[in-house]
């Protein structure tokens, strides 16, 4: 991304109305696996099929029609279970998209990689980053997953991900990791050993949310979290961890620090730092049936695409909107989403001299 082009999409720190610029899609409900902290495990029962090809070809144009996206996210299920999904991908690609990012369980390496070569070979100014998903040492990875021999299944996708990136060096290869009451105790010292054998490009640290299938998995230990967050940041400090190779990375550092900071005081039940919330405003969640909400927490939605003909601005422009938008800064709303809190933290201007600062030196 060059200069201008990312100075247009700072301006949106100044000014909110406009595009979405990020937007997180649930291509399948389709999962192998029933983990016990997901949120969305009612749509994972039902395997609720996404969108058709033809409806995200409508979805991607009508996006593009409102303004480039700096920022897509797939979600699921587990998205490499749609056979179709390099054409879903290639939709929003093809009008120039910036990043794409795909989790993943790791447990279809051979759809995974396949989508990987023909994806980065197609779209190589597309910036595509896949991260896999591990939940502590392989017994309690396996417990919460639910899956016996998940995690080593999980390693070797990483290591097979990791020589596709010799050939498509602009490829990420990252991990996930999130934080339960199963695993907290553990988690920490894990990243520290999975970062030292898989040598990935980033390490995404998520805190169980939501309605998950199992609640007891909800109760963690902010400090616990913390160590977590403190442990990734001592890894890119030693340059062991290098973070996403892209222009413009060390702010993306600097912004998932804060981020991480700012997610364990909402946590911890702190209300006094308030970070204006840009869901609604700046992304937007898109579930398989349709719904658009603000974010995937909130629970509202804005309306349904199926009744516009997939013309997101239709819904984006819409009263509705609007009126939640409202809503959203007069309640001062806010959560422990890390996708939403990581915009927020970016598109805050008052907030950029401390994030400018961070970058620079990676002092508090």
């Amino acid at each position: 991304m060059d200069l201008l082009r990312a100075l247009s999409f700072a301006r949106r720190g100044l000014v909110r109305s406009g595009p979405p610029l990020h937007l997180t899609v649930y291509v399948t409900g389709r999962c192998n696996l029933r983990c016990r902290h997901c949120f969305h495990w009612k749509e994972v029962a039902e395997g609720r099929e996404g969108p058709t090809l033809g409806e995200f070809q409508r979805l991607a144009d009508s996006t593009a029609r409102l303004g480039p996206l700096l920022w897509l996210s797939f979600g699921g299920g587990e998205p490499f279970l749609r056979a179709d999904l390099f054409e879903v991908a290639g939709t929003f690609a093809r009008h120039g998209l910036e990043h794409l990012t795909i989790p993943t369980n790791g447990l279809v390496p051979e759809r995974t990689l396949a989508f990987v070569e023909t994806f980065c070979a197609a779209f190589p100014r597309t910036r595509l980053a896949v991260s896999v998903s591990f939940d502590g040492p392989p017994a309690i990875h396996d417990r919460i997953r639910q899956v016996e021999g998940g995690h080593a299944r999980a390693l070797q996708t990483v290591h097979a991900l990791r020589a596709l990136k010799a050939r498509f060096p602009e490829l990420g290869v990252g991990i996930l990791v999130c934080v339960t009451s199963e695993n907290q105790h553990a988690l920490a010292a894990h990243v520290e050993e999975l970062v030292a054998e898989l040598a990935p490009d980033n390490v995404t640290v998520n805190l169980a949310r939501g309605t998950a299938l199992d609640t007891g998995l909800l109760a963690v230990d902010p400090a616990r979290y913390a160590e977590v967050v403190a442990m990734k940041r001592s890894l890119v400090q030693a340059g062991r961890l290098p973070y996403f190779d892209f222009p413009l990375a060390r702010v993306a550092v600097a912004r998932d620090q804060l981020m991480y900071e700012h997610v364990e005081r909402v946590a911890r039940g702190e209300r006094e730092r308030w970070l204006p919330c840009t869901a609604g405003s700046l992304s937007a969640v898109v579930f398989e049936n349709g719904e658009v909400h603000p974010c995937e927490i909130l629970g509202r939605s804005i309306g349904n695409l199926r009744d516009v003909d997939w013309d997101l601005g239709r819904l984006w422009n819409g009263d509705a909107a609007g009126a939640l938008r409202d809503e959203i800064r007069a309640t001062r709303c806010t959560c422990t989403w890390e996708c939403a809190q990581a915009d927020n933290v970016l598109f805050h201007a008052p907030g950029w001299p401390r994030l400018a600062l961070r970058s620079v030196t990676g002092a508090p």
